[in-house]
């Protein structure tokens, strides 16, 4: 898909993400702007996916491990395909499909149950080491905030994924600074995330906007 495609889908999903949000009067419209772009690179452009399809076995895996953005999953996936449009103004409602944060047993190509953040990528390097053990050829992808890097989990899993050469896996940050209470050098400096990556084996890639 070209570039100008993409595009004009990531203005859908924003909108969707706002018109969400405020019909719940409630949600985390911000973490989920800053992952829109990600999420739609990966859906559209990237991931090996079949709304048609949302259990194959070999389909590409995506973990949100900020699972606050759910809005961004869910408008990506209604986008998509994978429901009805429609369901977006049942968001964060009783007995809904889209709750709160994603729900690997209510919606359909949400792949794991995110919200508790830091245990994202302990999840995506476990999906990762099944599929080489059992020679499935599906690639996982896990998007995790940076503020959840202050996480130790983070780097044991980092640590992990180096240790059994998972090249299936994916991990993105949203590098957006910030968290619900303030920048990440007000809470909590994360230092040099590049350096930090690389020394745990990661081949690093900075997108810069």
């Amino acid at each position: 898909m070209d570039t100008p495609a993409l595009k004009n889908i990531c203005t859908q999903v924003r909108r969707d993400i706002i018109n969400m949000t405020a019909n719940a009067g409630s949600g985390h419209p911000g973490g989920s702007l800053s992952a829109v772009e990600m999420l739609v690179a990966l859906y559209f452009d990237v991931m090996n996916v079949d709304p048609k399809n949302p259990s194959d076995p070999t389909r590409d895996r995506l973990v949100l491990s900020k699972g606050h953005a759910a809005p961004a999953l869910y408008g990506v996936l209604g986008e998509k395909g994978y429901f009805s449009t429609e369901e977006f103004k049942n968001f964060r409602q009783l007995h809904s499909i889209l709750q709160g944060h994603p729900d690997a047993k209510k919606c359909p190509g949400v792949d794991a149950s995110t919200g508790s953040l830091g245990q994202g990528i302990s999840i995506a390097v476990g999906m990762a080491l099944g599929a080489k053990t059992t020679g499935n050829p599906c690639r996982v992808y896990t998007i995790c905030g940076d503020g959840e890097l202050q996480e130790g989990l983070v780097w044991e899993a980092s640590m992990a994924a180096a240790h059994y050469g998972l090249d299936n896996l994916t991990v993105l940050v949203d590098n957006n600074c910030l968290h619900i209470d303030g920048s990440n050098d007000e809470v909590m400096s994360l230092g040099d995330l590049h350096a930090k990556f690389t020394s745990f084996g990661y081949n690093v890639i900075e997108l810069v906007d």
